[in-house]
């Protein structure tokens, strides 16, 4: 009967060999957790970091106000340059006005109305310098 099956004369011509049981892992004592140790800052560590923070807050306080009065300036500047313009433009208007009142033809027709005569020699002209 053995020789009917060809797997079981495979397994007949192979030696039987044991299985050996897998090594258990052994658990490893892990080492407590030392517990984190703070150092202290020193007096002079102390110091530094408040003379850095005091600097950090002094530099910050200074440069805001050297914004704030920039800024002030800024609007300062900004208000005189349009008086300015305002004023130019009333120096334009006037001197319109002027050109306007002092034309020889408006001139002519106030004398003819009034009984005048009008000589070109008294008839002072504005120029624009």
């Amino acid at each position: 009967m053995m020789n009917d099956n060809t797997a079981r004369q495979l397994d007949l011509a192979q030696p039987e060999v044991a299985p050996t049981p897998a090594p258990t892992p052994q658990a490893q004592p892990t080492p407590a957790a030392a517990p984190k140790r703070r150092i202290a800052f020193s007096p002079l560590e102390r110091l530094l970091v408040l003379a850095c923070g005091l600097a950090v807050v002094a530099f910050a306080l200074f440069y805001l106000m050297g914004q704030l009065q920039l800024a002030g300036i800024n609007r300062e500047y900004q208000d005189v340059a349009r008086a300015t313009a305002t004023q130019n433009q009333a120096v334009a208007d006037a001197k319109q006005t002027v050109g306007e009142l002092s034309n020889s033809s408006r001139l002519n027709n106030f004398a003819k109305a009034h009984g005048f005569t009008v000589i070109e020699g008294n008839i002072k002209r504005v120029t624009n310098k």
